[in-house]
């Protein structure tokens, strides 16, 4: 009797993808995020000194210095991928996000979700015939990056203690390390960090099924059902 192959093992953009997915309930339809990414050849190859024909979404984190979604918009399609800087994954395949989350890690992890997230819920909201804003792209990756790293930290205990919350918290949204030349960028970061901590910040003190409920409304509504969203959670 022939011996059944052995699944592979999810690699972590498919881990960060299935936890984001089963969070949400989001639809993508991307089946392999692996084939849209590509490193520093493919950002040479096809994309070097064309940003200002594309949409570009820069990781907002210290060690995400390169990362960023590309999107091509035409008249009968619209094509995305995420490039990853070659440094950015030789670091963390030499601290693997999966051993352990930590300073020496931390914000290259946090751009990889980032970009992750963009790219997911750009595909889905195509499929769905919605348009969606680059504030709101930003309001929702810093929740799902929160979401993410939360969860690989906590691991098997299943929430942070609260020394632990208080590093990521500062990590992610308070030491205030991205850097872009156009103030326009920078205003927008700033405005979805401050909308997204207002919603974890909430979101903290739900029960853990009203949580969830709550994350699945906020990344389905549009940008302003979003805000309304949080402003309702703070009354």
């Amino acid at each position: 009797m022939a011996r059944r192959a052995r699944a592979r093992p999810p690699s972590l953009l498919e881990s960060i993808q299935r936890l984001l997915e089963r969070t949400y309930r989001m639809q993508s339809g991307i089946e392999d995020p692996g084939r849209f990414v590509i490193g520093d050849r493919g950002y040479a190859l096809l994309y070097a000194g064309q940003e200002t024909t594309e949409t570009v979404t820069p990781a907002g984190v210290a060690d995400g210095a390169g990362a960023r979604m590309l999107v091509r918009e035409s008249s009968d399609c619209l094509r995305a991928c995420i490039y990853y800087p070659d440094h950015l994954i030789e670091h963390l395949e030499r601290f693997p996000p999966q051993w352990g989350v930590g300073e020496e890690n931390v914000d290259a992890f946090a751009a990889l979700v980032e970009e992750l997230d963009h790219l997911l819920l750009l595909a889905e909201r195509t499929r769905n015939g919605r348009p969606v804003t680059l504030f709101e792209l930003e309001l929702h990756a810093n929740v799902s990056k929160h979401l993410v790293l939360t969860r690989f930290l906590a691991g098997d205990r299943g929430s942070l203690p609260e020394g632990q919350r208080l590093w990521l918290r500062h990590q992610l949204f308070e030491k205030d390390t991205f850097c872009h030349g156009n103030p326009e960028v920078r205003q927008r970061y700033r405005d979805a960090t401050q909308w997204a901590v207002r919603l974890l910040d909430r979101l903290a003190g739900l029960p853990v099924p009203t949580r969830i409920d709550t994350l699945r409304r906020f990344h389905e509504e549009a940008v302003q059902g979003k805000l309304e969203l949080i402003r309702e959670l703070e009354d």
